[in-house]
């Protein structure tokens, strides 16, 4: 490929969204962002950049690799560009918004990360998601669920699947097992391959840990599978090893049968050694499956104190809109009327476009030096002039 060739290449990862497709991307942000706003959850747009040192703050630090870094220079300070919105929307509710009351926000905007997507190998999601901030109860944790549902149900998907953990019950026997650093990261690795036989042998290899411990360990990636029925195993095998995790599967079994009253028809699949998120979130951790496709839409979890440095409770979830438009939504954006117009300095011509355009219809000028067929292809009708009026035709 030559060079002249190379100047028009974007970078691996990054794409152009051309007029088709951005109307569509663009129907379905706004009709999201209209359903956040019938919730309660007012929009903010934070900027595209901002210094590293308050973009990675705290455990938003996790997102380093993940960030591209360039230097500012008027201040001479090191700059990011955001690979997740999340970080930002909680550094705006705690540094400027500052309220004691429950806060909810909603956001949509690109993103950039220096990595790609291991499923859509993209680097530029289009991030739309909502958060709440100022409240530590399941009742949080439930509303931001039922809004992820019907979020997904908005936009036509029906046959969904919740999938949901809390990475606070590996942590807390962790700390009951006295895992090293070493011993932890090995644990994590394992979990999140999902090997079984790996995981049993590493637990046999804990010879220091108690034998109730090393059994909750063992039996952790097994606690998977339909929700009431992983939970009625678990309340038996570990609720009793710590307040905490007692704590953590009565909000489970909170969430689970309230979800059940309110979506009848919804699969719930709970898994216990879910780690997603497990350096960022602190609690309960969910995500939406679309059934046919076994695709996760959209997902979330409770990140309580882990954004800023503030002591705020917040649970939210997010979506990648591109990645949304892959699965060829039923809904199709308004498509207006493309209507043709002559360039003719008739201010009767002027006054009958102004109303189209008002209209919502869209009118094109048509160039007298362009070949006027090919611009009529372009168009679905025409103004033409019929006895001193101009009509539509």
């Amino acid at each position: 490929m030559s060079s002249e060739m190379n100047r028009w290449l974007v970078p691996d990862g990054v794409e152009d969204i051309l007029p088709q497709e951005a109307a569509q991307i663009e129907y379905w942000r706004r009709l999201l962002l209209d359903e956040f706003s019938r919730w309660g959850y007012g929009q903010v747009m934070p900027p595209l950049v901002e210094f590293v040192q308050s973009l990675l703050t705290g455990k938003a630090s996790d997102l380093s690799l993940d960030t591209c870094q360039l230097v500012d220079q008027v201040s001479g300070k090191m700059m990011g560009v955001r690979a997740d919105m999340t970080p930002q929307v909680a550094r705006i509710d705690a540094h400027r918004l500052k309220s004691k009351l429950p806060t909810r926000l909603c956001y949509a905007g690109e993103v950039l990360r220096a990595r790609p997507n291991a499923v859509t190998n993209s680097r530029s999601p289009i991030q739309v998601g909502a958060e709440l901030f100022g409240h530590s109860g399941v009742q949080s944790d439930i509303e931001i669920m039922e809004l992820m549902l019907a979020t997904c149900e908005r936009v036509g998907l029906s046959s969904l699947t919740l999938s949901l953990g809390h990475v606070g019950i590996y942590r807390e026997l962790s700390v009951l097992a006295g895992l090293t650093a070493e011993q932890d990261t090995m644990a994590q690795a394992i979990l999140q391959r999902k090997s079984l036989p790996e995981w049993q042998s590493w637990c046999a290899s804990l010879t220091t840990v108690s034998e109730n411990i090393k059994a909750a360990l063992f039996v952790l990636p097994q606690l998977c599978g339909d929700g009431l029925a992983v939970l009625n195993l678990a309340e038996k095998q570990l609720s009793s090893l710590s307040r905490n995790i007692e704590a953590a599967l009565v909000r489970l079994k909170h969430i689970v049968n309230h979800l059940a009253m309110t979506h009848q028809s919804l699969c719930m699949h709970l898994d216990l050694s879910d780690l997603r998120g497990f350096q960022y979130h602190t609690g309960v951790v969910f995500g939406v499956i679309e059934s046919s496709r076994q695709r996760m839409i959209a997902s979330g979890g409770r990140y309580d104190e882990s954004a800023t440095d503030t002591a705020r409770a917040a649970t939210g979830f997010s979506l990648d809109l591109r990645q949304l438009m892959d699965l060829q939504l039923p809904g199709v954006p308004l498509k207006r009327k493309r209507i043709l117009a002559p360039a003719v300095a008739d201010m009767r011509l002027v006054g009958v476009i102004q109303q189209l355009r008002q209209e919502g219809h869209s009118v094109l000028i048509g160039f007298p030096d362009v070949d006027w067929a090919s611009q009529r292809k372009e168009c679905d009708v025409e103004l033409v002039k019929e006895h001193d009026h101009w009509v539509v035709r």
